[in-house]
């Protein structure tokens, strides 16, 4: 039976693949913390949008102080809530181009890895064909000189 070909560095390419998989897999967390957040945004925007629409109708019928107050403490609250977000959309956007640098970085181990798999493979793969053309060629030197002796 033929020899199989064996890379020695199939465990460090298994888990190189593997923390690329992570990497993945993290970036689509960061994704979808990114559309949350864009929505929460895009929300508190309507909000503070929606209120100063109610104050204006509001403010057209006679009323109470309480209710007067409440408006502008209500627009103040959704402009902090507005703003946190716009710093987490800040944060998660930069913590989303480190992981997509380091996902570059891991593909290109992954490469690194699996060029040279191949060219090991290969290289095992011609000597096992030279090896195997010399042992026909020894055979068919065997069996012309076995026709000659006859």
């Amino acid at each position: 039976m033929a020899k199989k070909f064996k890379f020695k560095l199939d465990g460090l390419l298994k888990v190189r693949e593997f923390k690329e998989k992570r990497i993945k897999v993290e970036l689509g967390e960061i994704l979808k913390d990114i559309e949350q957040t864009k929505a929460n945004i895009d929300k508190a925007k309507l909000d503070i949008e929606e209120c100063y629409k109610a104050q204006e109708a509001f403010l057209n019928e006679p009323a109470g102080a309480s209710m007067v107050q409440f408006f502008p403490q209500f627009i103040e609250a959704k402009t902090e809530d507005y703003k946190a977000q716009e710093n987490i959309l800040y944060s998660l956007q930069r913590k989303y181009e480190e992981k997509r640098r380091e996902l570059a970085e891991a593909k290109g181990d992954v490469k690194v890895i699996e060029n040279l798999k191949e060219k090991n493979k290969t290289a095992f793969e011609k000597s096992t064909e030279k090896k195997r053309q010399e042992a026909i060629d020894e055979l068919m030197q065997a069996k012309r000189h076995r026709e000659k002796l006859l």
